[in-house]
C-alpha cells in the first residue's frame, strides 16, 4: 500500500507487538495475527517475560552478574558484599582494635580511636612509656607487698613452731618485763580517814558527860 507502494499493510508492520527486540512474523490466524521470535532468555506472547539469570540491576552496587552456571553469580565491587552485592563489608565486625580501642568504619577501610594517651598504634597495639612505667612500679609494689606478707607469716608461724613444739617462748621474757614495769608505774593506793567537824572530841564529850552527872545530883 501508499502511493509507491512501499508501505505494508501486514499486523507487524503497523504494531510491531514484540518486546525486547524479539522478531515479529505475521500469520494467517486472528488471534492473534502474528507470533514474536523472543531472543535467549525473554519468553511470552510478546516476549515480555525476563527469564535471564543475570537481569537488570541483579547486581547491586556496580557489582557485575556472570550467567556461566545454571545460577547468576554477582561479583560485587570492592566494600560490598552480599548474593546481589546490597550489602555494605563492615571491617569493624572482626575488632581489630586492641586495648579497648574504638572501630570507625570508613570507605573500604577502617580506623582505631585508642582510649586516652596509654596506647596508640594502628590496631592500639602499641603501650606509651608512661603506661609501661606505671605498669612496672605498680608491679614492683605488687612484689614487694607479697613479700612482706610472706615474711610476716613465716615469723608467725616460727614463733609458734617453737612455742608449741619446743616450749621456746621468745617473747615471753620481754612479756614478763613488760608486766614489771607497768606494776612498778602502778600508784601506791592510800587509806583516806573523814574526820567530821561537828563531832565533839573525846575531852569533850567527857566534859560534857561530868557535867550532866553533877547537875543530876544537884537535882
Amino acid at each position: 500500500m501508499g502511493p509507491q507502494c512501499d508501505t505494508s499493510n501486514t499486523y507487524c508492520s503497523k504494531t510491531n507487538p514484540c518486546l525486547n527486540n524479539g522478531k515479529c512474523n505475521d500469520t494467517e490466524s486472528n488471534t492473534p495475527p502474528y507470533s514474536c521470535n523472543c531472543p535467549m532468555g525473554f519468553n511470552g506472547t510478546d516476549c515480555e517475560l525476563d527469564e535471564r539469570l543475570c537481569k537488570p540491576h541483579k547486581c547491586l552496587n556496580n557489582g557485575s552478574c556472570s550467567d556461566n552456571t545454571s545460577v547468576a553469580d554477582c561479583k560485587c565491587a570492592p566494600g560490598w558484599e552480599g548474593t546481589h552485592c546490597d550489602r555494605k563489608i563492615d571491617n569493624c565486625t572482626t575488632k581489630p582494635c586492641d586495648n579497648n580501642g574504638v572501630c570507625r568504619q570508613l570507605l573500604l577501610n577502617y580506623s582505631c580511636e585508642c582510649l586516652g594517651d596509654s596506647y596508640y598504634g594502628r590496631h592500639c597495639e602499641l603501650t606509651s612509656k608512661k603506661t609501661v612505667l606505671l605498669q612496672t612500679v605498680s608491679k614492683s609494689f605488687a612484689y614487694v607487698a607479697i613479700i612482706a606478707m610472706t615474711l610476716v607469716a613465716t615469723f608467725i608461724i616460727t614463733l609458734d613452731i617453737l612455742k608449741y613444739c619446743f616450749g621456746i617462748d621468745p617473747a615471753s621474757d620481754e612479756l614478763n618485763k613488760i608486766q614489771r614495769q607497768n606494776q612498778e608505774k602502778k600508784p601506791t593506793p592510800m587509806i583516806q580517814r573523814l574526820v567530821y567537824a561537828n563531832t565533839p572530841s573525846p575531852m569533850v564529850a567527857k566534859s560534857i558527860s561530868s557535867d550532866e552527872k553533877t547537875s543530876a545530883k544537884s537535882s
